[in-house]
């Protein structure tokens, strides 16, 4: 029994250093938001205390599930379809000079339009359902992974491309068995930056014309000057960045190998 102890032990050792310290401060920093609006007497349309944003969560109830589940699902589809057309954009530029040359430019002076100046368009163009969200959360996404996917494949060592080529002159096969694989750092940090800004696209695109979502009942929240609301959309969306961001980063160390990590 020494043995699962011993590992049970480690593994518990693991968790409290990693996730201790942040925990620790969230909990301190809760802690002072509370104590500071109960004694200080601010009023809960200023700033609702902890308390009264759990409670106003657990009365939503079903409504807010369904506005989880509403963005979540604008986030995921548009995060997918987003980050498979820039590994197939950057596998056209890493391929052709010319592709390169027309398309990467406008790739980093994409970087510059903010989403909400895009997003108002989409709406115009697409309508207020949820294929516009799905468009807005797939352009934010497309561009950082584009980004890195490219410079990924320029990475590649080209002596290993040449010694494949001795045995096949398939292009596609230097891709799937040389490229994309030492392409995977730059990818994954491509999918964390896309992570991060998915569901902040979502938010953007749900309130230039939404009847729900997370982004809606924040929008609704700031116009009903319920500011209980506004924390509570606030606050589970950030809840669903950290839970995407954490699972690329799960997914990432399963793909360690790439980057010499075993």
């Amino acid at each position: 029994m020494s043995g699962p102890v011993a590992n049970c032990h480690g593994m518990l050792k693991r968790i409290l250093v990693r996730y201790g310290p942040p925990a620790l401060a969230l909990s301190g920093l809760i802690a002072a938001w509370q104590v500071c609006v109960v004694g200080f007497h601010i009023s809960a349309t200023v700033l609702p205390s902890p308390m009264r944003v759990v409670q106003t969560a657990s009365a939503l109830g079903p409504l807010l599930l369904r506005d989880i589940v509403v963005t979540l699902y604008e986030v995921l589809t548009g995060f997918f379809l987003g980050n498979v057309f820039a590994v197939g954009i950057a596998y056209l530029i890493s391929r052709s000079v010319f592709v390169e040359r027309a398309i990467y430019p406008f790739l980093l002076l994409s970087q510059t339009v903010p989403v909400l100046a895009i997003a108002p368009l989409l709406v115009i163009w697409f309508g207020t359902g949820i294929a516009t969200k799905v468009i807005v959360v797939a352009v934010v996404c497309f561009f950082p992974t584009a980004i890195n996917m490219v410079e990924g494949l320029k990475a590649t060592d080209p002596d290993l491309l040449a010694l494949l080529r001795l045995a096949t002159p398939s292009r596609w096969v230097a891709f799937v068995k040389i490229e994309f694989p030492n392409s995977l750092p730059y990818l994954f940090a491509g999918l964390e930056i896309s992570a991060a800004t998915a569901v902040v696209g979502a938010i953007v695109g749900e309130w230039v014309g939404a009847t729900e979502g997370l982004g809606y009942l924040i929008l609704y929240g700031g116009a009903t000057l319920r500011t209980d609301l506004m924390f509570v959309g606030v606050v589970t969306t950030v809840l669903l960045g950290i839970a995407l961001c954490s699972t690329v980063a799960y997914v990432k160390r399963g793909f360690s190998w790439t980057t010499g990590g075993g």
